[in-house]
């Protein structure tokens, strides 16, 4: 396990006036508060002895802001975000972008260069080039997600959020077959309950029948939030268009992006290059049972100190 005890650099923000002023309003992030607030989650965690999480301003702000800066609700992102990563080895062991390469080769998963003109950042995701015989379900899942990863890390994204564009062209029932209620459930927490990111909206081209009973399995698990922000546009791409412009679409969709081929080689490229922040991401996680015991002798210091700090938070809040 790493050492969340390490010196810690400080957050510096690079968000534009317009942007902090969207924070403000959408998410209730206040720059005055902005440090006392991420001590108030620091300190959360430091309380839990069986938690070995990153304590770093900008990894703890993501959560914060994901959850518009009330600190349990973001300290529940926090906790579910590592318990997952524990209860689900098919996805996070060797979750590395040196174990998802074969995926990035088949252009399955693609993040967009630049963003959309709400300031979002669009993922495509392609299942219909995934063949099942090849490698397993998980492997596309592990792929969207540390593509999420690293997006994550940029201060805009945090505040404007990503989108989900299903490219679902070939898709037929033996993909439908390998996505039954335990993947969909898995998958659907995580987005939803485990990761500290604004879903912005997840919307279909190029769907089939198939793809409508893909998301009948898929629905029940959806809050009504995202269920709201779900779209099936069909092969009218006019109507992605009016919500994202094209200027950042690939040509395929009816963009003016260039070809999505190119920008898949981009992308492989630019998640390879994350491998090492992944490897020392990973030392970070759940206590394992044996390891608790050493942990424990700080527990009570720990308490202590958020007590003291959570009724400073009240007074002065």
């Amino acid at each position: 396990m790493a050492n969340t005890k390490a010196p810690q650099e400080k957050y510096t923000c690079t968000l534009s006036p317009a942007l902090q002023k969207k924070a403000e309003t959408e998410l209730n992030e206040k720059s005055a508060w902005r440090d006392r607030d991420i001590q108030a989650l620091r300190d959360m965690i430091n309380a839990r002895p069986d938690l070995n999480a990153r304590t770093d301003d900008g990894f703890l702000l993501r959560f914060l802001r994901a959850r518009k800066f009330d600190y349990d609700r973001a300290f529940k992102l926090l906790e579910n975000y590592y318990h997952v990563r524990a209860n689900t080895p098919e996805i996070f062991e060797n979750f590395l972008p040196s174990a998802i390469t074969h995926v990035l080769e088949k252009a399955i998963v693609t993040v967009l260069p630049g963003k959309d003109k709400e300031g979002r950042k669009l993922i495509i995701f392609r299942p219909g080039k995934w063949d099942p015989a090849a490698w397993p379900i998980y492997d596309n899942a592990r792929t969207l997600i540390l593509s999420m990863e690293k997006i994550i890390e940029d201060e805009e994204t945090q505040v404007n959020g990503m989108m989900v564009i299903m490219e679902a062209a070939g898709v037929t029932a033996n993909h439908a077959y390998h996505i039954g209620p335990r993947y969909a459930s898995t998958m659907t927490n995580i987005i939803q309950e485990a990761f500290p990111a604004r879903i912005k909206g997840m919307h279909f081209v190029n769907e089939s029948a198939v793809v409508d009973g893909i998301f009948a399995i898929i629905r029940p698990f959806l809050k009504e939030k995202l269920k709201q922000r779900i779209r099936m546009h069909g092969t009218e791409y006019g109507t992605l268009h009016e919500l994202t412009g094209t200027e950042v679409l690939p040509t395929e969709l009816g963009g003016d992006g260039g070809p999505l081929e190119q920008m898949a080689q981009e992308w492989k490229e630019k998640l390879q290059s994350f491998e090492d922040t992944m490897v020392q991401s990973n030392k970070f996680g759940v206590v394992k049972m044996g390891e608790l015991d050493g942990a424990r002798g700080r527990q009570d210091s720990c308490m202590k100190q958020w007590l003291r700090s959570s009724f400073f938070y009240w007074k002065c809040g």
